[in-house]
């Protein structure tokens, strides 16, 4: 599993991504090649406030081509009273200061476009409501298109939330998903925004009028109520949840919640899905507190305690039955042979994302693995088997630990190899294997890899359909998909985080949904 500071990384990428486009759009000049989009920002005195600045084209369908690109940001609108971090560290840029302008140039590749992250710091003498603007001007190909984005120093509010929690369900069941916060400021907050979101195998099922569901990006919750400072708040009412009635029985899936000021949610969220409409029963509340009211805007400068990971363990009896298909191939020394295993899951539960080398490939000897498929990294250990930094598709390794994305009843993964003949050894062999908790079948758990096999017909142990590789191609597609590399393999990795974040999932809750539509 990984850390939670590493989900809070990606939660925060997922924040940022989804809502980048959620900003101070200028309108385009219509003779302008692109646009430069940049949100607004809220801080507080002594802490920092963070925004996406991006161009993208305006034409989709003759892109422009930014190449050399040069990026100014005039500050002095907001020197009174904030701060502006040195912008373009790690992302690529070039950035020197002159006065109160920041200049910046970097060179793009074939489509490839500007993408940076600004950091604001309120002053400590900041005063709440205080505002001006960010100005920045980008060329590209001879045009420069300008933009602004507001500053506004708010009130510190600090939202903060129990970081784990856990429910339980058997498949088909509606689970009760606890939400509390705390307001750990010594300021009212006046209101909350609550946002939860799961894995696509847990969908929202309430019919709160102050809730509305997204398909894609669970449900967002409004509260007006005020949160007195050092009062802790639970629903008046767990939220519903319904999981999936294929899910497997022993999956662990993962649910997030988010808090957010109202002020933070308004700012950030502009282009959220507004595909739902919010329910048509009572209201959801929190315990109301009386407090006194404030008509300062207000921001969360510590995102980092208002996320709650909800664990969501699957129950019943609901198991998913992995099936392996080992390959034969023949070939002289020197010869590059194709072969192609394969895991297939018999359900009838889906088979939810696998974050760890469930499928399991071991090289016959004399062979040496030359080319790999993209879903497959070098094995030595499931701690050392990393799903982000890992070197997928790397030739040499004696052993291979390979990824499984969602996969339903009767679906086929295959993982293409290309074996270098180096000795030449009759019945030469390797092995493929699948381990996931609670497969209800280990006798088809295993299979074999052969090369230059002696058995008439090349059968293995444990392959139920013989042969599935040759001396120059793969074996019979068997109705897979075909194999696309890297990017399925370490997208799905992303995109199961990100979901499960419940922000960044908007954007990658589409490719989940359709991953296996013919």
């Amino acid at each position: 599993m990984l850390k939670h500071s590493t989900r809070r990384w990606l939660a925060g990428l997922g924040v940022a991504g989804a809502f980048v486009a959620a900003s101070a759009s200028p309108a385009v000049a219509a003779e302008d090649p692109f646009e430069v989009v940049a949100q607004d920002i809220l801080v507080a005195p002594d802490h920092s406030g963070f925004a996406y600045v991006y161009a993208e084209p305006t034409n989709w369908e003759q892109p422009h081509q930014f190449g050399h690109t040069t990026f100014d940001l005039d500050f002095s609108g907001i020197s009174d009273f904030a701060v502006l971090e040195q912008p373009g560290e790690g992302w690529g840029w070039a950035c020197e200061t002159s006065g109160q302008v920041v200049h910046c140039e970097t060179d793009f590749a074939e489509d490839d476009g500007p993408w940076l992250g600004i950091y604001v710091s309120g002053k400590h003498e900041a005063k709440p409501g205080q505002k001006g603007q960010l100005k920045f001007a980008m060329t590209s190909g001879g045009k420069t298109v300008t933009t602004t984005s507001t500053v506004t120093v708010a009130e510190a509010v600090d939202l903060q939330t129990v970081p784990e929690a856990s429910v339980s369900g058997a498949p088909g069941s509606k689970v009760a998903m606890p939400a509390t916060v705390r307001n750990g400021s010594e300021t009212t907050s006046q209101g909350a925004v609550l946002l939860m979101n799961g894995d696509y195998l847990v969908e929202y099922a309430g019919n709160y009028s102050n809730c509305r569901p997204s398909e894609y990006a669970g449900v967002l919750c409004t509260f007006d109520e005020d949160l007195e400072a050092g009062k802790s708040y639970r629903l008046s009412a767990d939220l519903p949840f319904q999981l999936n009635k294929d899910v497997r029985t022993g999956a662990d899936l993962l649910a997030t919640s988010v808090w957010w000021t109202k002020d933070d949610w308004e700012l950030t969220s502009v282009d959220w899905p507004q595909d739902g409409k919010p329910g048509t029963g009572e209201k959801l509340r929190l315990v109301e507190q009386p407090a006194a009211q404030s008509l300062t805007r207000q921001t969360d400068p510590d995102m980092m305690n208002n996320y709650t990971d909800i664990s969501v363990k699957v129950t019943g009896d609901n198991p998913a039955d992995l099936s392996v298909k080992g390959a034969t191939a023949s070939g002289k020394k020197g010869d590059v042979v194709q072969v192609r295993p394969s895991v297939t899951n018999l359900g009838p539960a889906l088979l939810e994302y696998q974050d760890r080398p469930v499928f399991r490939v071991t090289v016959p000897e004399g062979t040496t693995a030359v080319e790999v498929s993209g879903e497959c990294q070098p094995y030595t250990t499931d701690d050392e088997w990393d799903q982000w930094n890992g070197n997928w598709g790397e030739p040499g390794a004696k052993e291979y630990g390979c990824q499984i994305t969602e996969t339903p009843k009767d679906f086929e993964n295959p993982y293409e190899f290309g074996l270098r003949i180096d000795t030449v050894v009759p019945d030469a062999s390797g092995a493929v294997a699948a381990r996931l908790a609670g497969d209800p079948n280990s006798k088809n758990d295993t299979a074999k890899i052969v090369i230059n096999p002696t058995t008439v017909g090349g059968d293995n142990p444990g392959d139920g359909d013989g042969d599935n590789g040759t001396g120059g191609q793969g074996g019979d597609d068997g109705g897979a998909l075909p194999i696309t590399g890297q990017s399925t393999g370490l997208i799905a990795g992303i995109g199961a985080l990100l979901l499960a974040a419940g922000v960044g999932g908007y954007l990658v809750a589409k490719r989940r949904r359709t991953r296996f539509v013919a």
